[in-house]
């Protein structure tokens, strides 16, 4: 039996992936490498399942698949030969009737988040003659995402919009803002997509203020964070070229910098983003939101 030794959020994704390939029926994934999966992630999931946590459908039908096929065996007793690995699929399949209800729910939940966020921006777009936008992605160092779980990020996410209010330092003359919150299709990763939208007349050095509110993070975060400042040279130059910059500043007569600037928000919040989407998280907890209109 191999026992990973990887995190409670990369087992989950990898848990996630590997149910997603098996109900979804454009997929083709062959009977050993389900089997070498479930040998490297069945006893992890379940050793780590906490129930004072909410999981998506797809970890709760791999649970519960599990259970019923290993009987009374305990996690660690079970071999994944051909056999067990077979009478897996067959009970796992008894949820494709319900595979696509997450994935439309998904998507109906992003389709409200972006009419909130097109309303949201659409007021500082045509209220004020010019606002600087800033976009930046928070995420935690490679090395250190076994130490930061779920509920520990989401405080981190907290201190920050604590910070986002008091519009102090880097925040000050801060006008809006909105957030995600996703986890990596690949590694399991949590991450934040931040927008700021500062008073144009107050502020133009949006690289400036991009270091300033990812130095924030790594502070918040006692150094385990990085992050990355969409408003640096490279990053606008690339976008400015094909047409589509839509950071920096923003001016309310030009139909193509607000458009841009539209966008740069809706990126937020897409419907298919489906397997970044968390996979984890605490009751009741948002993994969308955005700041008061000032």
């Amino acid at each position: 039996m191999i026992i990973s030794t990887l995190s409670h959020e990369v087992v989950v994704t990898k848990v996630d992936k590997l149910v997603t390939d098996i109900l979804n029926s454009k997929t083709r994934i062959n009977i050993q490498k389900i089997s070498e999966q479930l040998s490297f992630y069945c006893q992890s999931m379940i050793l780590l399942y906490d129930h004072e946590l909410e999981y998506t459908s797809s970890i709760k039908w791999f649970i519960g698949s599990a259970y019923l096929v290993c009987d009374n065996y305990y996690p660690d007793e079970i071999i994944w030969d051909e056999e067990r690995t077979q009478r897996f699929l067959h009970t796992l399949n008894s949820y494709q009737y319900e595979f696509d209800t997450p994935i439309n729910n998904f998507a109906l939940q992003e389709q409200r988040n972006s009419k909130s966020i097109h309303q949201y921006m659409n007021y500082f777009l045509s209220e004020y003659s010019r606002v600087l936008i800033v976009r930046i992605d928070l995420k935690i160092k490679p090395d250190f995402t076994h130490l930061v779980d779920i509920e520990t990020f989401h405080s981190f996410i907290n201190d920050l919009r604590k910070k986002l209010g008091r519009k102090r330092g880097c925040f000050k003359n801060l006008r809006g803002n909105a957030w995600a919150l996703e986890q990596g299709e690949i590694n399991g990763g949590l991450h934040c997509h931040l927008l700021l939208i500062y008073n144009g007349d107050k502020h133009r050095q949006d690289w400036f203020l991009g270091d300033a509110v990812g130095n924030e993070w790594v502070e918040i975060t006692e150094a385990l964070g990085t992050y990355y400042n969409c408003n640096n040279f490279k990053h606008k130059q690339a976008y400015d070229h094909q047409g589509t910059l839509g950071i920096g500043m923003i001016h309310k007569d030009n139909p193509l910098e607000v458009k841009n600037a539209m966008n740069t928000a809706l990126y937020l919040t897409r419907p298919n983003k489906y397997m970044q989407r968390l996979k984890v998280s605490l009751p009741n907890m948002r993994s969308f939101g955005h700041g008061s209109y000032s």
